[in-house]
């Protein structure tokens, strides 16, 4: 198992230096994100990413958690060659559609095109068009990402009803949406400084059709 593998490793990592590894954006091979880092880890559960950032709290190593890999910035690395990346692709269950509150249960590395399907198979919808497919929601929300519209709210983190972040200690913390908590705020666009965000509540709405119409324009018109 992901997680085995990850018991086994981890204890030598922490107590001494390893070979560097490359993070990679989307993009795959030869499009790093991160040059140095001491280990990649795939957890598939909330709790194994608790036990995963206590572990390194504990030994003074640096964490960082990564999505699809989409940020065009390196703001998922350090400088310190014993960092642990944290990639959420496995952790990546969706539950709890209620649609009478209008809220979906999700975890970190759950895509916009994961849970478009998800929830198109149930009749029900986030409102939200898609850009590029394996966007996760969690790295959208924590790196501010947005969309454009006139008559909705246009960031990702707008559609958050609560978040469930593993801090630097370990901890798990939840947060429910408040527009008037300053945490709240913080949390919606954390770039990570906060902690990994693992679990999100997120809003739901009936499922709808999309008009497109293209028409090509001479200059003169």
């Amino acid at each position: 198992m992901i997680y085995t593998h990850f018991l086994t490793c981890l204890l030598p990592l922490l107590a001494r230096s390893v070979h560097a590894l490359v993070v990679n954006t989307f993009d795959g091979e030869g499009f790093p994100t991160c040059a140095n880092v001491a280990q990649i880890l795939y957890p598939t559960t909330v709790d194994e990413v608790v036990s995963i950032v206590k572990g390194a709290a504990a030994s003074n190593t640096p964490v960082r958690a990564l999505g699809g890999g989409h940020s065009w910035y390196n703001t998922s690395c350090s400088d310190d060659p014993k960092t642990v990346v944290i990639k959420t692709e496995y952790l990546n269950r969706i539950s709890n559609l209620n649609m009478q509150e209008g809220s979906v249960d999700i975890e970190a590395g759950v895509t916009f095109l994961q849970l478009a399907n998800w929830l198109h198979q149930r009749n029900a919808s986030i409102g939200y068009t898609l850009v590029n497919w394996n966007i996760t929601i969690a790295g959208a929300i924590a790196m501010g990402a947005h969309r454009s519209s006139l008559r909705e709210d246009s960031m990702v983190a707008a559609g958050a009803l609560s978040l469930d972040i593993v801090n630097g200690k370990g901890e798990l913390v939840h947060i429910d949406r408040d527009m008037n908590s300053d945490t709240w705020l913080a949390a919606t666009t954390s770039l990570g400084l906060l902690g990994a965000i693992v679990r999100i509540k997120f809003k739901v709405r009936p499922d709808f059709k999309v008009y497109a119409d293209q028409k090509i324009l001479d200059e003169k018109d």
